[in-house]
Order: C-alpha cells, then sequence, then structure tokens
C-alpha cells in the first residue's frame, strides 16, 4: 500500500493491484489543512498556557473562546472529525477555569485588602497532594487521626485501582463492602 499526495492536498491511499487500476475506495486520510491550523491555534493560544500557567495569555485570549467553540461546533458538521469534539471540551474546561481563577483572586483582594496600611507578603504554594491510595482513603473513609492509615486498606486500594477505567463509585463500593468483611 502507498500513499500520494494530490493537488488538493490530501493523501490518497493507492492499493497496489495486479490491474494497475485504483481502487474505488481510495479516500482521503487526512485532515484538512485549515483544521489542522485551527487546531494548533487553539494549542498555542488555550492549551500551551493553561499547562504552564501562564494567566496574563490566557486572560487575554479569552475574549476569543466563545467564538473559536462557535469555529470547532462548524469544522466538526463539516468534517466529522472526533478530535474537534475533545478540543471544545477542553475549551469549556479553560473556560471555566478561567472564571473560576478571576473570582478567586476578587475574593482574595477582598479579603487580604489592606488599603496601603500594612504590607503583606503572601505566596501561593500549590496543593500537596497525597498518593492515590491515600487520596482515596481519605475521601472514602476520612482523614484517620494521626495519619494512622490501615494498611490492609491502603493495599486493597492500591490493587483495586490497578484496574483500568475504574470509577470513584466502583472504588468506593469495593472498598465499603471490604470494611463490612474486616
Amino acid at each position: 500500500m502507498t500513499t500520494t499526495l494530490s493537488l488538493t492536498g490530501k493523501h490518497h491511499i493507492n492499493h497496489l493491484n495486479l490491474t494497475g487500476k485504483s481502487s474505488s475506495y481510495s479516500k482521503s486520510t487526512t485532515t484538512p489543512y485549515y483544521v489542522v491550523k485551527f487546531k494548533k491555534y487553539i494549542f498555542d493560544s488555550f492549551i500551551t498556557p493553561i499547562m504552564s500557567k501562564q494567566w496574563k495569555i490566557l486572560r487575554q485570549n479569552a475574549y476569543n473562546i466563545t467564538n473559536t467553540i462557535n469555529r470547532l461546533q462548524s469544522y466538526y458538521t463539516i468534517t466529522k472529525d472526533e478530535t474537534l469534539l475533545l478540543y471544545e471540551n477542553m475549551l469549556l474546561i479553560i473556560k471555566t477555569t478561567i472564571d473560576t481563577t478571576d473570582e478567586l483572586e476578587n475574593l482574595e483582594n477582598n479579603l487580604f485588602n489592606t488599603n496601603g496600611n500594612v504590607a503583606q507578603l503572601m505566596y501561593k504554594v500549590p496543593r500537596i497532594r497525597l498518593s492515590p491510595p491515600y487520596e482515596l482513603y481519605n475521601l472514602i473513609i476520612g482523614k484517620p487521626d494521626k495519619f494512622a492509615y490501615d494498611k490492609k486498606i491502603i493495599d486493597y486500594i492500591t490493587d483495586i485501582i490497578k484496574k483500568e477505567y475504574i470509577t470513584f463509585n466502583e472504588i468506593e463500593e469495593k472498598v465499603k463492602s471490604k470494611l463490612e468483611d474486616l
């Protein structure tokens, strides 16, 4: 099987056969250039800045999120490219994140407003997370006194989360049934 590039810029699969005739099912296998370019724009304008916590760039580009989502929807109706739906969902998450971050900053400004009287030094550090079995233990059973976690339950949770695509509800159900057995 070989591919060739046509004058339209699309790749075509050419199945080799002894007759030399092109197969009737030879179709374009690539996404149109304008969609690829648009995905790159989304990645550069929204996804990369949020991954690197560049809030200034995100706020500068936030005006265009709704328009970008509308264009994604129209491109999806044309191309039926499933990845466009993923980009749309990512943009909705980014929009919500920007709004939540702005609300948090406004709250902090109101809460810690010094009115110029006293200087304050605040440094935000990222939340320190426990390993997943301990986080799940805290969510399902509750945080133990003096960090005295039940080792058997932690080991059980560790085994459960190795299962691919398991949901929190399934984990919770299994842990609670294990607790009843103990």
